[in-house]
């Protein structure tokens, strides 16, 4: 009667559970005592009994004496464990859970309703040393009613899954997710790139051939004993396609980072065939830090990147330090000539005098050292080195040198040396964009370049993009051009113009006064969105930009502007304040003044809230342009993995 009272009241638009505010949780599984409380297991993962951790520091954040796991018996060891039937009375399920971070099915947990997977969550990285449980919680409340089971995964031959007292509440125990549907996981951004599974980091290898972007990346799928390079192929810098993994480990020995391009003129002697030898340069990490040295190697494909093979004679080169890394390999015209742009880290012992080393080749297998570029803390891993013209005048171009973060240095190259113009020059603010590389070989003599969102703080990394089966996203592709500023000749960066091909809805909101208080955005969801302003700040003390829980400020006394925790300092020009604001499902991109300068956050908000306001602080502004477009989806409704 119960179940069939709270469907009626459901389909009348009736708010059933509300009333049930005050009840007290249901507990469905605690591990408490000697069994598992009719709990039934499948395989071999998982014992009879829970496992009481008791101060043996093998688990943390647990509850209570138990918990159940599926690592007692081996790693290898695969089953499942699934609750008895129950009834969903309450608002939400709350557990605690850490694991291999998979997808749900393979290692994770899983709400049945009638027979069929209606919630799911992954687990955490098992790397966090404190092997600590975190909650998840289910929204359930258009279940009520409902018969359910709970099934908690381990069909993993390298991983295993811990969990903790599941229970029925009507108080969530944090922001409730669902992985159910992959690639349309609540935490999953919509319109940035991510690995279906597993760590990503690092932009890697990326080129342009015969119509198609690839996209290589830092990544550590699940079960594997170290990092590999990922792959994806996209015919316009948008939607893109997951392949196997493109340069395996070798053994424990990682892959780390690098860079690719096409051979036109098979200088490597390497083709065979029709195609034309497309070439990718990497690190190889040893797994030991005990004195072994990270050696730069070669990979190169003959079928149009289908296949990639690594070069017998590798390695191509060895330095003196034992961590050099992360090459980056450029032609270079009027010298005909190849070069490596090497981060020489001083064995990652002093940073203050790491440099890059520039080397030149004819064949891209025998290379020379020319130059240290530096020396300095700023001359840090994952450099990048290309030309550009400037204001696209062809006939005046300058060379620049990035880092990780995308900050550069503009000057000169000869062939021979690299002569620094500048001092480094800042253009993005906060610490989630690293490991930025440009795409080789691009149509048009484009620079487009894409960066690692990192969520930043590494102790916290375990529990980001909470119950997702992936972890880390890179930022959305932006296009670099070289401007004429009062300063000299900086770089701009933008949203490539192809992001135009996934609005569905632009609302021109004109120019306007815009009141102290009064929210230029008042009817607009924060969904996914494409916001450009232009604003005269002359009489107002603040501007805010609000999507959820993320704020975007700027002070007009301080002259800061805040996102997350980034805070560059930016003079108004005329008083005026042009932002440009990529907004996903765990991410906002802030474009500023043209693109002159960047600044990026991650954030997991809580989807229930539906904050979006422009609003300003002691005094009105005016709105000369506000323009706000509707995003879809890069990801089909549902993805096989």
């Amino acid at each position: 009667m119960t179940s069939i009272l709270t469907r009626l009241l459901l389909a009348l638009g009736c708010y059933a559970l509300p009333a049930l505010a005050q009840q007290p949780d249901l507990v469905l599984g605690a591990f408490e005592g000697k069994d598992m409380d009719g709990w039934q297991r499948s395989g071999d993962a998982f014992h009879t009994a829970p496992f009481q951790p008791g101060t043996s520091g093998r688990f943390s954040g647990f509850e209570g004496k138990g918990v159940t796991w599926s690592g007692r018996g081996g790693f290898e060891t695969k089953g499942a464990l699934l609750s008895p039937e129950f009834e969903i009375q309450r608002r939400f399920i709350n557990f605690l859970v850490m694991g291999e971070r998979n997808l749900p099915a393979t290692v994770g947990v899983e709400l049945l309703v009638e027979g069929r997977v209606a919630r799911a969550a992954s687990a955490t990285e098992t790397s966090d040393p404190a092997r600590l449980l975190h909650w998840r919680t289910w929204d359930v409340r258009d279940l009520a009613g409902r018969k359910a089971r709970i099934r908690v995964n381990d069909n993993s031959a390298t991983g295993w899954i811990a969990v903790d007292q599941f229970a029925q509440s009507d108080t969530q125990k944090s922001a409730p997710i669902n992985a159910t549907t992959l690639m349309q996981e609540t935490f999953r951004p919509q319109f940035h790139y991510t690995a279906q599974s597993g760590w990503l980091n690092d932009a890697n290898g990326m080129l342009h051939y015969k119509g198609q972007w690839h996209l290589f990346h830092q990544h550590r799928p699940p079960g594997w004993p170290a990092t590999v390079w990922g792959h994806a192929v996209s015919d316009d810098l948008l939607h893109w396609r997951h392949l196997p993994t493109a340069i395996p480990c070798e053994g424990k020995n990682a892959i780390f980072s690098g860079s690719g391009l096409v051979d036109w003129e098979n200088a490597s002697g390497l083709k065979r065939g029709d195609e034309l030898p497309l070439l990718f340069f990497y690190s190889l990490h040893p797994a030991s830090e005990a004195g072994i040295k990270t050696t730069q190697c070669m990979s190169f494909s003959t079928d149009g990147a289908r296949t990639i093979e690594k070069f017998p004679g590798n390695p191509i080169l060895r330095t003196p330090a034992t961590r050099d890394r992360d090459p980056k390999v450029f032609w270079h015209k009027a010298s005909r000539a190849w070069f490596m742009v090497l981060s020489l880290s001083r064995n990652n012992t002093d940073r203050d005098h790491a440099t890059y080393g520039l080397f030149r080749s004819r064949d891209l297998k025998s290379w020379e050292l020319l130059q240290e570029i530096g020396p300095g803390a700023w001359y840090w891993e994952c450099p990048d080195m290309f030309e550009l013209p400037v204001d696209g005048d062809a006939s005046r171009t300058k060379w620049i040198l990035t880092k990780g973060s995308g900050d550069y240095i503009v000057g000169t190259f000869d062939g021979a040396r690299f002569k620094p113009e500048t001092e480094p020059i800042r253009i993005h603010w906060h610490n989630t964009y690293y490991g930025a590389q440009s795409f080789s070989d691009a149509p048009g003599g484009r620079r487009v370049q894409i960066g690692w969102m990192s969520t930043g703080d590494k102790a916290a990394r375990p529990n980001v993009y909470p119950g997702m089966p992936f972890n880390q996203q890179m930022s959305f592709p932006r296009e670099l051009t070289l401007r004429t500023t009062p300063d000299g000749p900086r770089i701009f960066r933008q949203p490539v113009a192809e992001i135009a091909k996934l609005y569905t809805k632009t609302h021109d909101l004109g120019a306007r006064p815009l009141a102290a208080g009064d929210n230029a955005l008042a009817g607009i969801a924060p969904g996914l969105l494409d916001i450009e302003c232009d604003l005269d700040l002359q009489q107002a003390r603040r501007l805010s930009l609000k999507c959820r829980s993320a704020e975007l400020s700027y002070d007009v006394k301080s002259e800061k502007l805040r996102l997350l925790r980034a805070d560059p300092t930016l003079k108004l020009k005329d008083g005026r304040l042009s932002l440009r604001v990529l907004i996903d499902r765990t991410s906002i991109e802030a474009f500023v003044n043209g693109g002159e300068v960047d600044a990026s956050g991650v954030y997991f908000p809580d989807v229930a809230d539906q904050t979006l306001s422009l609003t300003v602080e002691g005094g009105p502004a005016r709105i000369r342009r506000l323009v706000v477009h509707e995003l879809r989806s890069i990801w089909p409704a549902s993805s096989a993995p």
